[in-house]
C-alpha cells in the first residue's frame, strides 16, 4: 500500500461514486429523483456521520455523445464513461462509508433505490483531493 504523505494525512477523504439509471428510466427522471426525493433524506445522515461536503457530477448524454464522437476523431482508444452521475463525498475517514451505509436510517433513505439505480454498476473509489490550479492559480505544487 502506498504511504499517505502528511499533506494527505490532514486532508478530508473523497469517496466518488458512479450511478447508471435503471433500464426504461429517462436521465431527467432520474436526476430529479437524486435532487428532490432521495437529497432531502439522506442530507440530515450525511450531517450525522460528519460528511462535510456532497458534490453531484451529472453527465447527460447532450454532454457525452458529442464528446464521444470528438474523442474517436482526437483519441480514438479513450472511452467515455456511460452513467448518468458521478456522486463524491468528503469524509472525515473511511470508516464514515460503513457507518452510514450500517445505519437504520440509511436503509430507510434509499429504500426505492432499486427502483431507480441500476445498483449492479456502480463504481466505487476512495482517496484524497489535491487541487493545483484555483481560480487560475497554481497551488500545491512543489516549491
Amino acid at each position: 500500500m502506498a504511504e499517505i504523505t502528511k499533506q494527505q494525512e490532514d486532508q478530508p477523504m473523497r469517496f466518488t461514486l458512479t450511478h447508471y439509471r435503471k433500464a426504461g428510466t429517462a436521465h431527467d427522471a432520474f436526476m430529479k429523483w437524486i435532487v428532490e426525493v432521495h437529497l432531502p433524506k439522506a442530507i440530515p445522515l450525511f450531517k450525522k456521520h460528519g460528511i462535510t461536503g456532497y458534490a453531484l457530477f451529472e453527465t447527460p448524454a447532450t454532454f457525452n455523445d458529442p464528446l464521444r464522437e470528438k474523442m474517436a476523431f482526437l483519441h480514438p482508444t479513450w472511452e467515455v464513461a456511460d452513467y448518468d452521475c458521478l456522486i463524491e463525498y468528503t469524509l472525515p475517514s473511511a470508516q464514515t462509508i460503513e457507518n452510514v451505509m450500517t445505519d437504520p436510517e440509511w436503509i430507510e433513505a434509499v429504500q426505492d433505490q432499486e427502483d431507480w439505480v441500476d445498483t449492479s454498476k456502480a463504481l466505487l473509489s476512495l482517496g484524497y483531493h489535491t487541487q493545483y490550479l484555483s481560480e487560475g492559480k497554481a497551488i500545491n505544487l512543489p516549491q
